[in-house]
């Protein structure tokens, strides 16, 4: 995470960009329950068209980890012959909750 960037995008509310931040935890985590049905369906337009979605509120946020990790999928070729790890992807978005919620602490 780069707190830098999060504390730009707070714009003097650190508080409310945190909410929103925990906001995209959690949709995330609810699309993430389809992920596997959807690799598993080959349906790999609707995946990419999530991950990319992802992307842009971790982007928002300054969590560039993630925002690393998901921009490797955005050609249909790698996420098609790749593939896409959850388990990655899940540590990961773990990681970013975890900053995000020591960032809480500190500006409460």
């Amino acid at each position: 995470m780069n707190p830098v960037n999060f504390a730009k995008m707070a714009h003097g509310d650190p508080a409310g960009l945190i909410e929103m931040a925990f906001d995209y935890f959690n949709e995330t985590r609810r699309l993430m329950t389809g992920w596997m049905a959807l690799i598993e369906s080959k349906n790999y337009g609707q995946l990419r068209d999530d991950l990319h979605r992802c992307k842009g509120g971790a982007s928002l946020f300054g969590l560039e980890r993630l925002v690393s990790l998901l921009g490797e999928f955005e050609s249909p070729a790698v996420l098609e012959q790749r593939g896409f790890d959850l388990a990655t992807f899940e540590n990961e978005l773990t990681a970013a909750e975890k900053a995000v919620a020591g960032m809480a602490q500190a500006v409460n």
